[in-house]
């Protein structure tokens, strides 16, 4: 009896820490994950972070659509580059989105740092947040 009323506790604690959570604890939960698997220099884990109807714009000219959209941009980027988040912002737009504004820095290789603006408009499917829209461009000088 004790430990099953132990255990109701546990899941009562465990909801409203859950309801607490808000979309910037979201966003930081889902950029992590992002800064990490891009980190891996991973193309087929990069590309499953985004939805298979993504957006992204990248660091080139070009749009960049859906999870093969993103495969194909990781894919040419050059070998070794590494990102650090940075500050940023978060609103929800609604239980399943989240909206993120904030910076990133991307290192080189060789040691240059190339300080970026990120925006990642992140969607809930199936339990898990994916990218459903990406655009980054340098920090202006």
């Amino acid at each position: 009896m004790m430990r099953q009323f132990l255990v109701l506790i546990g899941l009562v604690l465990l909801t409203i820490s859950a309801a607490k959570a808000g979309p910037n604890d979201d966003a930081v939960a889902a950029r992590a994950s992002w800064e990490q698997v891009y980190n891996a220099g991973d193309a087929d884990k990069f590309a499953a972070l985004y939805t298979k109807d993504a957006m992204l714009f990248g660091s080139t000219a070009q749009l960049f659509t859906g999870t093969d959209g993103a495969r194909t941009y990781f894919s040419k980027l050059p070998a070794g580059i590494k990102v650090k988040m940075g500050d940023q912002q978060a609103i929800a737009a609604g239980p399943d989105v989240v909206l993120s504004s904030g910076f990133a820095d991307f290192t080189l290789p060789n040691g240059t740092v190339l300080p970026f603006r990120l925006t990642l408009a992140f969607v809930k499917v199936d339990g898990k947040w994916r990218v459903a829209q990406h655009h980054g461009s340098p920090l202006p000088k």
